[in-house]
């Protein structure tokens, strides 16, 4: 697989030029010899991971924390084949450097104070990916919204992501920016929901609408909980809609999976024993894969 895509592609021509470009002028600025790179191959390229726990490879060693080598987007693991390390082995000669600067507990709000953070650490990002939602679902924390349920706002997350686009590419005009889908929730559920992680999620009382719970974690009444669990499939789709939206007002730069994480089907084996949310090792290989699959970069 190659860095770029067909040159028959327009769409991928402009995106190659883009990031190509950005990589040499973010090079010289920084006053490093390099030889000059060609069109298709820039000699390096610097990926920057955003995000929430998911990214930091929350709970994938074995204890409750952030296990960032297990990252599907910048970790090293080769069992995870993380996706910058894909986007080296399609790219031979061309080295590549990461950043992580996901933040465990962040919701799609909090995005640009984390680009304000890798800016003022002098991150250079030729690619960006962003991997967010889950938390805007399920924190814990969350606010009863108007509507009743402890989600973000659907008005509210779409400003969100509009502003967190629109932060990474001011701070990185010419950064090719990979857009995951929504961690499908519902599915993820319905696979713990008989086992050992109903329990660990009514515990830490995680996403109450999609279980069906109230506040404080009291079970509603039958059709109020049929009615709270499709207001949490219906938020996954309306977050998709709203982050998809935000990608394709930012341009031919901005790459939406579109869909492909959340149509991904979810196992047991791809979650985490140690708490039974996040994923696993195997996990964050699978985003990884349909990541990579869905970018432009594999074409």
């Amino acid at each position: 697989m190659r860095l770029f895509p067909s040159l028959r592609q327009r769409t991928g021509v402009r995106r190659v030029r883009a990031l190509a470009v950005g990589a040499v002028v973010a090079l010289a600025a920084a006053l490093i010899p390099v030889q000059a790179a060609s069109a298709c191959a820039p000699t390096s390229l610097s990926v920057l991971s955003l995000g929430d726990s998911i990214t930091q490879g929350y709970a994938t060693c074995g204890s409750l924390e952030d296990c960032p080598q297990n990252s599907w987007s910048t970790g090293t693991n080769p069992d995870v084949n993380s996706f910058a390390t894909r986007l080296g082995a399609a790219n031979p000669g061309t080295q590549i450097t990461t950043a992580n600067f996901a933040n465990s507990g962040d919701v799609i709000a909090q995005v640009p104070s984390r680009v304000q953070e890798a800016v003022a650490a002098g991150v250079r990002a030729d690619v960006v990916t962003l991997l967010v939602g889950g938390n805007d679902l399920c924190l814990p924390q969350n606010p009863v919204a108007a509507d009743g349920y402890t989600m973000t706002p659907v008005d509210d997350f779409q400003a969100a992501a509009f502003a967190a686009i629109t932060d990474i590419r001011m701070a990185w005009p010419t950064s090719h920016i990979v857009l995951s889908s929504m961690p499908d929730i519902t599915k993820e559920w319905s696979v713990l929901k008989d086992g050992t992680g109903s329990l660990i999620w009514t515990v830490s009382n995680a996403c109450r609408t999609t279980r069906g719970v109230d506040t404080e974690g009291k079970p509603l009444s039958r059709p109020a909980a049929a009615a709270s669990a499709a207001a949490a499939t219906k938020r996954i789709k309306q977050y998709n809609s709203a982050l998809k939206t935000a990608c394709t007002l930012d341009g031919p730069l901005c790459d939406w999976d579109g869909g492909a994480l959340t149509a991904t089907p979810v196992t047991e084996d791809l979650i985490t024993t140690t708490d039974y949310f996040h994923p696993s090792v195997a996990g964050q290989a699978k985003i990884a894969a349909v990541q990579w699959a869905a970018s432009d970069f594999a074409r």
